[in-house]
């Protein structure tokens, strides 16, 4: 069951997460707290007004539109880090830019494979929701979507950053 090993990716993920340009250097907590605290609040508020989510079918839609665009950027990055790395290859010497760009292409490629193995949880759920006709879910099945999808969200946000980084090194002085 190798080909199930999900650990790589939350490794990958958590990796992009240090506060320095070094790998050696800490995770920065703050990004911690908002990634992983914060969607945490709202599972405490759903419980507390027993809100139940609904529009099952309409949010199974969002979410896999959401998730094949995060295919497509992943094959756009895989294509970007190839011409990267050819560029590299073509000056035999690898310039900061180029090393820069390289890395944020890696960070971007991690939080994306993350965002997608979260998209694709929340899928799941949706998804058995969707089959079995249910109007809404449960409180506690509430709860557990809630995080994912705000979770899911901090992620997007976190590779909107990355996408702009990119950008600003690729083409601004």
């Amino acid at each position: 069951m190798r080909m199930l090993n999900l650990k790589p990716i939350f490794v990958d993920h958590f990796q992009t997460l240090r506060t320095g340009e070094d790998e050696q250097e800490s995770v920065s907590k703050s990004d911690v707290l908002t990634l992983y605290a914060l969607p945490a609040l709202l599972p405490a508020s759903v419980a507390l007004t027993h809100w139940r989510i609904g529009g099952i079918g309409d949010l199974l839609t969002a979410l896999s539109l959401m998730s094949g665009l995060l295919f497509n950027l992943l094959v756009l990055s895989f294509d970007v880090a190839l011409r990267a790395a050819a560029q590299v290859r073509s000056s035999q010497v690898e310039s900061m830019d180029t090393s820069v760009k390289i890395k944020l292409i890696r960070q971007l490629q991690a939080n994306a494979t993350y965002a997608l193995v979260i998209a694709l949880a929340a899928t799941v759920i949706l998804a058995v929701g969707a089959s079995l006709d249910l109007k809404d879910f449960n409180p506690w099945m509430t709860g557990v979507l809630t995080y994912l999808l705000a979770h899911f969200i901090l992620v997007l946000m976190v590779i909107l950053k990355r996408i702009r980084s990119i950008f600003r090194n690729e083409f601004l002085p």
